[in-house]
């Protein structure tokens, strides 16, 4: 990566360093900050370097990301958009226009379902995309990927058992079926598109709404994943640092690598719209059913125990409490076995809660991505009612809540499931469906700078703008702490920098 010098001058800048929060200037050489203050201390560094007048627009770090699947923001840009659906009419339509572009066979690829759109959560069935495309093998994906569509012509190719979990009539799959399925037709899809085109696009759109840093979350539990390695040979050459996660069991396959994280989007469960998130108590709406454990607890132990001793950093997705609950069992067995004291072990998403669990997470010092656009994106906390009765409800997608109790948080986009937008982010954290998980904007905005730097060991060289730390910065066009809370998604940024040089300009 270029490092270019660098000063600013006139500015409104946030440094997020408690010990100097503002200034009003800075320097950067060779890459990193040598001065931050009034323009009259800075001044001297400056001398013979390119110098910026921002006429008092707003500066802050780079925005850092902690839970991205780069691969699928990629994919996004490509893949047929069903965001907007709210119904099957809605669904056949967008299916209409690509079959009649398409050749016969060629797989029509959809992204973006949100089963909370449409009225009771009825998606389509695999007749309603027959009726349009039954030319075209048809496979969407649900927004959260926890779940899937696919028409016949699809299911025929992917020949999944009849007695595999998560495999209905209707067409839709969950569970293991979803997967599996996911897998091979994502495998699919990416290898026509070309994983060095997915990247980057990626990777544009990421300097675009100002992070200069992202916490990709990549690959399958394989060895030798071709998306693992494609994304390291691509990631010198992309405009923005990465923190590779391998989303796999394999401690082999990562020490190859010469990655210090392990894991991710490990799924301990699913999600709660299909019912797969595991619950300690049962759904309000399926008495009978408290979701699904994809691992059993032997499983996990090993896992963790395995990497633990390795050296590696963990993170293992947990929405249900029960899976939770799971991965503290796992976490707190290797501790006791293998103590380590800062070892900065995650949970994502630990989307419902409660004060034991809370309690536990904060005593092994794990910590917790979440992911507070989950609660505006789908229509707030009041949207489980339904599912998991009033009361779990105002327990869920935490943010306040776990803050207060001393646990240390990041915030992510889980991009595609939400927008990779850090301020969009931001607003959701500030105007949480929830009053009382509700925080302030600059203890938001510490969510998506410092938080995230210290989730990967890296509050030494990001997150906050002071001398010594990597000249990554974000440029906007408004302070969000003097906007109107409801319009802290829509300031616009201006400029974002990366050790020095301007990667992207409005």
């Amino acid at each position: 990566m270029i490092r270019n010098d660098l000063a600013l001058r006139n500015a409104n800048i946030m440094t997020m360093n408690s010990r100097q929060p503002q200034a009003e200037a800075l320097a950067v050489r060779d890459g990193g900050f040598v001065a931050v203050g009034a323009w009259h201390e800075v001044a001297p560094y400056a001398e013979g370097i390119s110098v910026l007048d921002l006429a008092g627009k707003t500066v802050l770090p780079g925005f850092i990301d902690s839970h991205v699947h780069l691969t699928w923001t990629g994919l996004k840009e490509v893949a047929l958009d069903f965001e907007s659906a709210e119904t099957v009419d809605d669904v056949q339509a967008i299916m209409h226009q690509a079959a009649a572009e398409a050749p016969p066979g060629q797989l029509l690829f959809g992204m973006g379902l949100n089963q909370y759109r449409f009225p009771n959560r009825q998606l389509p069935t695999s007749a309603d995309l027959d009726a349009v495309a039954p030319q075209h093998p048809t496979f969407i994906v649900g927004v959260t990927g926890h779940y899937s569509l696919a028409n016949s012509r699809c299911l025929e190719g992917l020949n999944l058992s009849p007695g595999m979990p998560g495999v209905d009539p209707s067409g839709l799959l969950r569970d293991r079926a979803n997967t599996l399925a996911e897998r091979r037709m994502r495998a699919r899809f990416t290898q026509e598109q070309g994983l060095d085109r997915l990247h980057r696009a990626a990777a544009d759109r990421a300097i675009s709404v100002g992070l200069t840093t992202v916490h990709a979350l990549e690959g399958d539990d394989q060895p030798d994943d071709p998306t693992i390695q494609a994304l390291l040979a691509v990631a010198p050459k992309l405009p923005l640092r990465l923190v590779v996660w391998y989303q796999t069991m394999d401690v082999a396959a990562v020490q190859k690598l010469g990655l210090r994280q392990i894991g991710g989007c490990i799924l301990l469960d699913g999600d709660f719209g299909p019912h797969t998130a595991a619950l300690l108590e049962p759904y309000a709406d399926q008495p009978d059913h408290r979701g699904t454990l994809y691992y059993t607890q032997q499983e996990v132990d090993t896992f963790v125990e395995t990497a633990h001793r390795a050296g590696l950093q963990i993170a293992m997705h947990a929405v249900g409490d029960r899976a939770a609950e799971q991965a503290l069992n796992a976490y707190e067995r290797a501790l006791t076995i293998w103590p380590l004291a800062d070892h900065r072990h995650r949970i994502e998403h630990f989307e419902i809660y409660d004060e034991t669990l809370i309690g536990r997470a904060r005593r092994l010092a794990v910590c917790l991505g979440i992911q507070p656009p989950f609660n505006a994106h789908f229509g707030g906390h009041t949207r489980l009612i339904s599912i998991l009765g009033e009361e779990r409800a105002s327990r869920s997608d935490p943010v306040r809540s776990l803050i207060e109790a001393g646990v240390h948080v990041g915030g992510g986009s889980d991009s595609t499931v939400t927008p990779m937008q850090p301020l969009y982010s931001v607003y959701c954290a500030v105007n949480h469906s929830n009053l009382a998980e509700r925080i302030d904007v600059e203890r938001a905005l510490q969510l998506y700078t410092l938080d995230n730097a210290a989730l990967a060991f890296e509050e030494e060289e990001k997150g906050s703008i002071q001398v010594n730390k990597l000249g990554d910065l974000t440029v906007l066009g408004a302070d969000p702490r003097t906007v109107a809370p409801a319009a802290i998604a829509d300031i616009p940024v201006e400029m974002t920098i990366v050790g020095g040089e301007v990667v992207y300009s409005r």
